[in-house]
């Protein structure tokens, strides 16, 4: 898998489930991570069309998962699904992005690699534009949370922007 010098990804196994459930019921991430059950991610765990992965320290330290979608779908469009890490704020998640972004493109072949993240998300958005993720326009989905209507949006990169330095913009706003 691609690797990043401050982190490496490798599969989650059921071992892993009670860190990531833990991650995922935490107060800070409740309002902008949709929690799977256990018996969700066991499923995820062999899904052929999903690869759910460990963010890892290179001395084998969990930092983060992260839930990658559509690898056999053929579309060439591969969706970072999910990414949730245990200290946010300190660089990982540039690397964990950086990491993620070489293994759908490099490893996966893809074409697009795409999310979709809360509105009011502002630190999230930030983070994926810094990684070269660019903002799509068009009308917005709305995804419940909470009871409450809540607008997404879609953020991608092709694979030719790819290892190109992010627009320079995207960093003045950090």
């Amino acid at each position: 898998m691609a690797d990043s010098p401050q982190v490496v990804l490798r599969a989650t196994k059921a071992d892993d489930l009670d860190f990531v459930l833990d991650l995922e019921a935490r107060e800070d991430y409740v309002a902008f991570i949709l929690r799977w059950p256990r018996e969700k991610h066991l499923a995820a765990l062999d899904d052929v069309d999903l690869r759910h992965l460990m963010i890892c320290s290179p001395e084998g330290e969990s930092l983060g998962y992260a839930i990658l979608a559509g690898p056999q779908a053929g579309a060439g469009s591969i969706e970072l699904l999910r990414i949730a890490l245990a200290r946010p704020g300190r660089g990982i998640g540039a690397a964990a992005l950086a990491a993620l972004s070489a293994y759908a493109f490099e490893a996966l072949g893809a074409r697009r690699f795409w999310l979709d993240v809360f509105e009011d998300n502002s630190r999230a958005r930030r983070a994926y534009r810094r990684a070269g993720f660019l903002e799509e326009s068009g009308p917005r989905q709305v995804l419940e949370r909470a009871g409450e209507a809540m607008p997404l949006v879609v953020m991608s990169m092709e694979r030719r922007a790819f290892g190109k330095d992010p627009n320079p913009a995207a960093r003045a706003d950090s």
